[in-house]
């Protein structure tokens, strides 16, 4: 999202990322806390705010906090963890639960991811010799499935590249002609996180609402399970899985995705 190379090739950030109205951290913490959220994760919600805590399926001896909340464009040194953390503290400052114990963890926390949710959207992916693809081109910070997208453009981009004998001005367009369309479609599911993890007062008790209701919930899952599909062309690369040649369709999901061809 925060593409150096797009940059450097397309200009500045804010002429392509799109602030969506909210922020959201995790970081690590000791397992042993005494917080009451057995192998799953439990949260709180107050309007415009969420906080959770829940297993690290990586380590069992950690936990990690997740929170969201609302926000105008914020002004901060993306480098400064120090800084982000007193705005996570400032932002959480006042709600109940064990958010007070939860932030006194991120005082202590090694590492902390800190970003706003936004969407970055880039009208055209290539100039001159330079291509982007995942979130640089087309992405969403959570929820708009940019590693699964960025392993299917990998593919297409290398096979197009081979197929156009190195021609990358005709590479680079049917690239994008193949890939922009199922892109976009992975990117729509960003545009819905903050408002369904941190929404207001109303929001909060109609989600509640829904989740509570089983077939509510049941057609829920299964809209989430609608990802867009693309037909990946077999560019007869050595060591490729084409998925066009067995009938099957890529979803943004790694799995599903094809390995990229070693060059």
């Amino acid at each position: 999202m925060h593409s150096t190379v797009r940059r450097l090739a397309f200009g500045p950030e804010d002429d392509y990322v799109s602030h969506l109205g909210y922020y959201a951290a995790t970081w690590s913490l000791p397992h042993h806390t005494g917080l009451g959220f057995g192998e799953g994760s439990v949260g709180v919600n107050v309007p415009g705010r969420f906080a959770s805590v829940g297993t690290d399926n990586r380590n069992p001896e950690t936990a990690r906090a997740f929170f969201v909340f609302a926000a105008d464009r914020l002004t901060y040194d993306r480098h400064d963890q120090e800084q982000q953390k007193a705005i996570v503290a400032q932002a959480f400052a006042g709600v109940g639960w064990d958010v007070p114990r939860l932030l006194e963890t991120l005082k202590d926390a090694d590492e902390l991811y800190f970003d706003s949710i936004s969407r970055a959207d880039v009208p055209r992916w290539s100039n001159g010799r330079v291509a982007l693809l995942g979130d640089a081109a087309c992405g969403a910070t959570i929820g708009g499935m940019g590693t699964g997208t960025a392993v299917v453009a990998a593919y297409v981009l290398a096979g197009e590249l081979a197929a156009a004998d190195g021609d990358h001005t005709l590479a680079f367009a049917h690239y994008e002609d193949l890939l922009r369309e199922y892109a976009q479609g992975c990117q729509k599911g960003g545009d819905r996180t903050g408002r369904f993890l941190a929404p207001g007062r109303l929001g909060i008790r109609i989600r509640n609402w829904m989740l509570s209701r089983p077939r509510v919930l049941d057609w829920m899952l299964e809209e989430g399970k609608k990802v867009a599909g693309i037909d990946l062309p077999d560019y007869g690369l050595p060591d490729s899985r084409t998925l066009a040649g067995s009938g099957r369709r890529a979803g943004a999901g790694a799995s599903s995705a094809p390995r990229a061809p070693r060059p």
